[in-house]
């Protein structure tokens, strides 16, 4: 299934682009942002501590622990507030979970409430915990009838009153024993709603070699075919889709991790693929000269421009802290913005607030007193000022459990989330004067 985060599983950009790119062509407005932190509370963010429910089993001595990747994924606006979607830790495995919100959209509950199952007379190799509950799937994309469907190996409808049926199978084989390490398997990173098409993409390995594919219903999740996506210089990359984003009929999907992402060589390579038939038709390219570490966590179309955003490593440096930003006007073309600007942070959540303007969520861990203790990350909001290089940044706070997940409400009001803290815009214009 997805890993999001981690190892997930027509046209190259133009050198003369990317020469703009390494000579500065791009940067980030210093008067506009920087590496000082100022509080997210002065872009008109409030926080709610403790406000989400928390995906794992707790106790009097135990507070608990969701690995990277886990817990709340994603935030689906519904109603006045949003659906959670994501994994609880039940003690032995991570399962399916939901959380709803509350009147006010100041609080995330998890729903069904977590059950403690009696598996006193069963041997401990044998007990399996809270099997979870709620609308399954890797994925959550609304649907125009109110419903909402939950795609993962198989995807499931949630009608307005709550009753859910399943539909199709996705024509994929899922590795149902994580054990089984060399296993063929498959992950469902993205999905959403194109018109009246609903677009799936993700990765499958087959005999341990990974590649992207894309899925495509166009009868609301009854049946379920697959799209073909067009090799790069002979050759499909061996990395999954890891998030698609949408303009109309345009579609932008990239693959998740360039070919440096986990090696850490100097300079990769990651692939990206357009339709301008709603996910019928595809081209491909790819983006050379990425940085150690690169991975491309969301895609999104927003002030005229597409943004693909993730992260990337300092120099030297084994794991991402570095805000990763590429722009395009068309889909096809694309820049590497110079991001030093924005200080620190793997962007792992991105929005369009009610403006049209992008909102990115990112965390970076803070360095350890002592190798032995838990991780501690610091997290960012940068609000977009319909440009592409203007941010406003606003500090988060330190947590162990860092934002995962951002939406924008259907009153406008941007909620930003993760496994034990969320945080509300006080109006729909964060950061514009607004008060609440």
């Amino acid at each position: 299934m997805r890993t999001r985060g981690g190892r997930l599983a027509a046209v190259a950009s133009l050198i003369a682009g990317m020469a703009l790119v390494l000579g500065g062509c791009g940067k980030i407005r210093a008067d506009n942002t920087g590496t000082g932190e100022t509080s997210a509370t002065k872009l008109g963010f409030k926080k709610y501590a403790g406000a989400v429910g928390y995906p794992s089993v707790t106790g009097p001595h135990n507070k608990g622990y969701v690995a990277p990747g886990e817990g709340l994924r994603q935030l689906v606006p519904l109603g006045d507030c949003a659906l959670g979607e994501g994994t609880f830790a039940n003690g032995y495995r991570y399962v399916n979970v939901n959380w709803t919100g509350s009147q006010g959209c100041t609080k995330l509950s998890i729903t069904p409430k977590p059950g403690a199952d009696d598996e006193a007379d069963v041997p401990y190799s044998m007990r399996s915990g809270w099997l979870g509950g709620g609308l399954p799937g890797d994925v959550v994309v609304p649907w125009d009838d109110g419903a909402l469907i939950g795609v993962g190996a198989t995807l499931t409808r949630r009608a307005p009153n709550g009753e859910q049926s399943r539909l199709a199978a996705l024509p994929l084989t899922f590795n149902t024993h994580p054990e089984q390490e060399t296993a063929d398997d498959a992950s469902v990173n993205t999905a959403m709603k194109v018109g009246t098409r609903l677009l799936i993409g993700g990765g499958q390995t087959v005999d341990q070699v990974e590649s992207p594919y894309v899925l495509a219903s166009d009868d609301a999740g009854k049946t379920v075919r697959r799209v073909p996506l067009p090799a790069i210089d002979g050759r499909q990359p061996s990395t999954p889709v890891g998030d698609f984003g949408v303009n109309g009929t345009q579609v932008v999907a990239f693959g998740a991790a360039a070919t440096n992402a986990y090696n850490f060589h100097p300079t990769g390579t990651i692939p990206f693929w357009h339709s301008a038939d709603g996910g019928l038709h595809w081209t491909s390219g790819d983006i050379t000269g990425m940085p150690p570490g690169t991975q491309v966590h969301r895609v999104l179309y927003a002030s005229g421009h597409w943004f693909a955003v993730g992260g990337y490593a300092k120099a030297g440096a084994f794991y991402d802290s570095l805000p990763l930003v590429l722009t395009s006007q068309d889909g096809t073309h694309w820049m590497r913005m110079d991001s030093s600007a924005m200080g620190t942070g793997n962007i792992a959540a991105a929005t369009v607030d009610s403006a049209g303007h992008p909102v990115l969520v990112g965390s970076a861990p803070r360095p350890k007193s002592e190798p032995n203790s838990r991780t501690v990350w610091c997290s960012s909001v940068w609000v977009g000022d319909g440009t592409t290089t203007g941010w406003q940044r606003g500090g988060l706070g330190c947590s162990e459990d860092p934002p995962s997940a951002a939406a924008t409400l259907t009153d406008g009001r941007v909620l930003i989330a993760g496994n034990r803290d969320l945080w509300l815009s006080r109006s729909p214009w964060p950061g514009r004067g607004h008060k609440s």
